[in-house]
């Protein structure tokens, strides 16, 4: 399966969402989901974001893609960091996959964290894009 996903940061902060529904029950995340049959990536990103978070997402940057084996799936990740401008990212009720949010400082996350998530963080903080799912 592909998943897309796309991270928000505003002053060095990140948002976040604690996630309620399917795999990753109670870990830390943000908008994604996955890829539909002749969707381009950056098309799953914004269509995400906008019926999870109720945001329209600018520019797109390729943040990280990765094998991630997690929660009983096997997935092919691709992360963006996407642009919203002054926009308030707030979990759309009637979706119902998120609870608790807000943003957070980069350095001091709550736990846990979605894989995608932590793997995305952790290319924010060392710049390698790749990750083969062995660590």
């Amino acid at each position: 399966m592909v998943g897309v996903g796309v991270v928000f940061l505003r002053a060095g902060r990140v948002f976040l969402a604690q996630r309620t529904g399917a795999h990753g029950a109670a870990s830390w995340g943000s908008a994604g989901g996955h890829l539909e049959y002749g969707e381009t990536l950056e098309d799953c990103a914004r269509r995400e974001a906008l019926e999870e978070l109720g945001v329209s997402v600018g520019s797109l940057r390729p943040l990280c893609v990765s094998n991630i084996v997690e929660y009983g799936r096997h997935y092919v990740d691709v992360e963006f960091l996407g642009e919203i401008g002054n926009q308030e990212p707030v979990p759309a009720e009637s979706d119902g996959s998120f609870g608790d949010y807000g943003w957070f400082a980069l350095r001091n996350l709550p736990e846990p964290l979605f894989k995608p998530m932590r793997i995305a963080i952790d290319s924010l903080l060392s710049g390698e894009w790749y990750h083969d799912g062995e660590a």
